[in-house]
This record gives structure tokens, C-alpha cells and sequence, in this order.
């Protein structure tokens, strides 16, 4: 009498398949995937959208480097043109001269970026830190940026008055006034990003029949930006529950954080593209000067020591760079490293 053959039908396959899903969404819902997770050291799972594939993992896995040639340092002199500085002058009922802005002028005037702008390591060195750095898809889910990484907190450096914001206004502007609650009311930016010279006014305002009505100022025409977006932070790692307590460091880190022109920034956005499908996720604004992924600056000379910084951020926050963005970092800081700079 011949025997069956032994092994498994597809249909026995697929059974199992879905009874092992099926156990998977009850664990999931009734809350019991946390303590797993803990004790066998699985990925946390805090909704059920996390078992569904992002954006990340439907695009096809093919790297196209589109990240223009660095710009080689000019033999002469840095000779960029800048545009013509505002005329306002502000109120002086409520200033008082800031405090020595020195460093921040002098580096100005040798590098045309602001001190607080450059990467703390060069670009060796950041080639060097980017093989520390985990290959994994973005986690694309949506955030609360108020709730989940807060406001700018009050800087003890400033009076315990001044806010993040003020101190990195005063650190990369010169000229740099300030009132008696150490906010920032003027100054001068050498915006990193685009190369122009951008004179800053706070706005101010005066009470009209019980309304504030602004009188003049222009706080938006210099804002402060992540170099590693906050939505590009969360996307890569502090998503994560063991990651809350980072949240708002990261946020009012001074390293994190250059002041840039309003526009520009406005641009960058969230500085990578994180579903790759259209630079910042549909919006009608373009990237003037990035690719489909890595944004860059449209000012050359920054460029290198920008990508760097991004290199440096990621490595100090253990933020994790999807495979066609690590790859694009790696191009573009050899070839930053072989033309010197």
C-alpha cells in the first residue's frame, strides 16, 4: 500500500499564516505586546498601523545619487554677493547693548557662516561616524510637535528670561540688541543657508481699543531651525516610548539649531524627504536646490559643513538614516573630503 508524502499543502500554510496574524492583533490590542517586548527584546508595537508597511518600504530599494558636486573652496578671497542690509532702525526705549559678540563676528567675517552654524567635526569625520549610524525605513506616523517635543524653554544663559530662540539669535547674529528680559530686538544674520546679510527686527506692537496692532518688525525674516528636522527626528528613532525623554532636549539643543533665513527654512521644511515620493510630501514648494531626498543649501560653501552637521546630529542622537539617504551622505561627504573641504 503506497504512503502519503509528507509536508505541508498550501492551504495548511496560509491557515497558519492567518491564525498567527489573527494572535498578533489580539496580543497588539489587548496591550500585551509591551511586556513581551521587553522580555524578549522585540521591537516596540504601540498600534496596530505599525504592523502595516510605510511609505519607505514601497519604494523601490534602487539608490539614484542626485546630490550635485560639492563646491570646491576659490583660491581667492570669498567674494558672494549679499543683499543690502534694511534701514529700519528700532525703538531704543526698551535696549540695552548686548554682551560680547566677538566670536560670533570674527568667524562671520573668515568664513561668511556664522561660528554656531559650522559642523563640529569635518567632513573625514563625519564619513568616519556615518558607519555608526542604523540603516532603517523611516517610521512616517504622524506627531504632536507641541505636545510631544514642547515650546522653546527659557535659557538660564539669558537671564532666565530669554528663550532657545534668543540665544541662538544672539549667538549667530552680530550687532545683537537686547532688552532688559534679554529678548532679542536686532541684529545682523550671515544666513549659512543662502550666503545673504539679513537685518533682523522683533516685531512690535501697541494696544488699539483693547487689540494688539503690530507697529513694525520683521521676526519671521530670521527663524531658527533644526538642521535635523524635528519631524525628521522623530521619523528616525525618538518616535520610540524609550526615546520621550529626549524629545525636548533635542528641540532647545543649541547643536541641533542655526538660525537661518525665514524663507529658506520655510523650504527645508523637514530637510529630507522621508516618503521620497515628491520633495515635502505633496506640498506645491519644490526644493530649488536639494534632490528628491538630501535638501542642501543653495549657499555652495556651506554645503559640505552642513552635511556633515546632519551626520554629526544623527550620531549623537542614535537617529537612524534610511539606506538611499545614508548612501547619498556618503557620496557627497567623499567627494567633500577629496576636494578638501
Amino acid at each position: 500500500m503506497a504512503r502519503k508524502k509528507g509536508g505541508m499543502s498550501a492551504g495548511s500554510l496560509i491557515g497558519g499564516i492567518l491564525v498567527v496574524l489573527t494572535a498578533m492583533v489580539l496580543i497588539v490590542n489587548l496591550g500585551l505586546w509591551k511586556p513581551m517586548s521587553q522580555i524578549f527584546g522585540l521591537p516596540e508595537i504601540n498600534d496596530l498601523s505599525q504592523l502595516m508597511p510605510g511609505e519607505d518600504s514601497k519604494v523601490k530599494p534602487d539608490v539614484k545619487l542626485g546630490l550635485k558636486k560639492p563646491f570646491s573652496k576659490p583660491s581667492g578671497p570669498n567674494t558672494r554677493t549679499n543683499t543690502p542690509e534694511a534701514t529700519e532702525t528700532p525703538s531704543e526705549s526698551t535696549q540695552t547693548p548686548n554682551g560680547d559678540n566677538s566670536s560670533s563676528q570674527e568667524q562671520t567675517a573668515s568664513t561668511g557662516v556664522p561660528e554656531g552654524a559650522l559642523s563640529p567635526i569635518t567632513t573625514q569625520q563625519a564619513l568616519d561616524r556615518l558607519s555608526n549610524i542604523e540603516t532603517a525605513a523611516p517610521h512616517t506616523k504622524g506627531y504632536d510637535r507641541k505636545k510631544d517635543f514642547g515650546t522653546w524653554q527659557n535659557s538660564s544663559q539669558l537671564c532666565g528670561y530669554g528663550t532657545t530662540r534668543d540665544y541662538i539669535l544672539k549667538r549667530d547674529m552680530s550687532d545683537v540688541t537686547m532688552d532688559k528680559n534679554c529678548k532679542v530686538l536686532t541684529g545682523t544674520l550671515q544666513d549659512p543657508y543662502t550666503g545673504k546679510t539679513i537685518r533682523f527686527q522683533r516685531d512690535t506692537y501697541e494696544t488699539v481699543n483693547g487689540k494688539q496692532r503690530k507697529t513694525g518688525g520683521d521676526s519671521m525674516a530670521v527663524q531658527i531651525d533644526h538642521v535635523v528636522a524635528v519631524n525628521d527626528a522623530w521619523a528616525s528613532g525618538l518616535w520610540k516610548d524609550s526615546r520621550k525623554g529626549d524629545r525636548i532636549a533635542y528641540a532647545n539643543d543649541p547643536e541641533v539649531l542655526v538660525a537661518s533665513e525665514g524663507e529658506a527654512n520655510n523650504v527645508k521644511q523637514q530637510g529630507v524627504n522621508l516618503v521620497r515620493d515628491e520633495a515635502l510630501n505633496g506640498s506645491k514648494t519644490k526644493w530649488q536646490d536639494g534632490t528628491p531626498s538630501v535638501w542642501l543649501p543653495s549657499n555652495k560653501t556651506y554645503q559640505c559643513s552642513y552635511m556633515a552637521k546632519r551626520v554629526y546630529i544623527k550620531d549623537k542622537y542614535k537617529l537612524s538614516m534610511s539606506g538611499w539617504e545614508k548612501a547619498e551622505t556618503k557620496s557627497f561627504l567623499a567627494q567633500c573630503a577629496a576636494d578638501g573641504n
